[in-house]
């Protein structure tokens, strides 16, 4: 803790930024506009959900969890033929300030295990530059490549990984700047 106590403010300041940033380029920023693809009939499949009675949850179809299921004949046919992917419903109404809640929590703890790193790496005092470099690789480890094997596994398209690449280098260096700006002294 100790370790940790002179680097409170970049370590706040920083997740912070990143998180009021994070936020001006989902909502203002064209580049995650095509993340999601409209349904060809949004409604009749809106529709299909609700007296289907799918409840709030994370489901695959065709459902091929488990040796048995993956030797199915119908499980092979739908693999070969399709459709095959993964729904997300989520619990209404849909609200966004427990999600804008959640993601200043992990910013908040990305930026803690940033400082904590960064003081491990640089133990005293250090240049603006030498601080900017481990601070913000750690950033751009953390904002940049943990998204990557979520997105391949689960269908994102090339062009959504790439935005989030750019964004976590940006989150990256943004994180890297404030620690270098208010590092001890």
């Amino acid at each position: 803790m100790e370790l940790l106590l002179p680097l409170w403010l970049p370590i706040v300041l920083s997740a912070a930024v990143v998180w009021i940033v994070s936020s001006i380029v989902w909502m203002a920023l064209p580049h995650h506009k095509h993340d999601f693809i409209r349904l060809p009939d949004e409604d009749a499949f809106g529709d299909f959900v609700r007296q289907s009675g799918i409840k709030p949850g994370n489901y695959v179809f065709p459902d091929f969890r488990g040796r048995e299921a993956m030797k199915s004949p119908k499980v092979v046919r739908a693999l070969e033929e399709g459709p095959v992917g993964h729904l997300s419903v989520w619990p209404t109404p849909l609200t966004m300030g427990g999600k804008l809640v959640g993601t200043f929590l992990v910013y908040l703890v990305v930026s803690t295990l940033i400082a904590y790193l960064t003081r491990v790496a640089i133990p005293t005092t250090a240049s603006f530059a030498k601080v900017f470099q481990i601070a913000s690789t750690a950033g751009v480890l953390a904002y940049c490549f943990s998204s990557i094997p979520n997105a391949l596994w689960f269908g994102a398209y090339k062009r959504t990984i790439v935005a989030n690449v750019v964004d976590g280098i940006l989150y990256g260096c943004i994180t890297g700047a404030v620690f270098a700006q208010f590092w001890p002294h």
